[in-house]
């Protein structure tokens, strides 16, 4: 039906949020829902194994990964340091200011836009209509889902 990709965030729970059951989304998680090598085989392989042609990219508020590259970490892992770096240089080139509230709100776009560019699939697939990627912000405090509005052609 489609694919979601989302925080690894358990406050985030897509099946419940969506209304569909168990199997009728393809769900791919990691902290801060990040265009990550991962994250692209898997919408990938949704797009050529499994013909999917809807992919939602769905933030959410308090997100801490969002957080910490909003802020200063010395104390982080190795390769938690190297996801909020990375989600940092994206909110910084985008001139998104580092406070959580905004980035939050502007970060599924962001990484919708660069699913597309490091994606030849993605971007051939949004670029004939064969795929249609919606930036979502989940919101904890109303519950409801916030549509950034659709990525359309390169």
């Amino acid at each position: 039906m489609a694919m979601v990709l989302s925080c690894s965030d358990s406050r985030v729970p897509i099946e419940l949020l969506f209304d569909v059951g168990f199997g009728d989304v393809f769900v791919i998680r990691n902290a801060g829902n990040a265009c990550t090598e991962g994250s692209l085989a898997s919408i990938e392989y949704g797009l050529e194994g499994l013909n999917i042609n809807l992919l939602v990219v769905l933030g959410h508020e308090g997100c801490g990964a969002v957080a910490a590259a909003c802020a200063d970490h010395a104390s982080l892992s190795p390769s938690l340091c190297q996801l909020v770096l990375h989600l940092r240089q994206e909110l910084v080139s985008s001139a998104v200011p580092l406070d959580p509230e905004i980035a939050v709100r502007r970060h599924p776009e962001l990484t919708a836009r660069q699913l597309m560019r490091s994606s030849q699939l993605v971007r051939e697939r949004v670029n004939s209509g064969a795929l249609v990627i919606e930036p979502a912000c989940y919101t904890f405090d109303h519950g409801k889902i916030e549509w950034m509005g659709s990525i359309l052609k390169s």
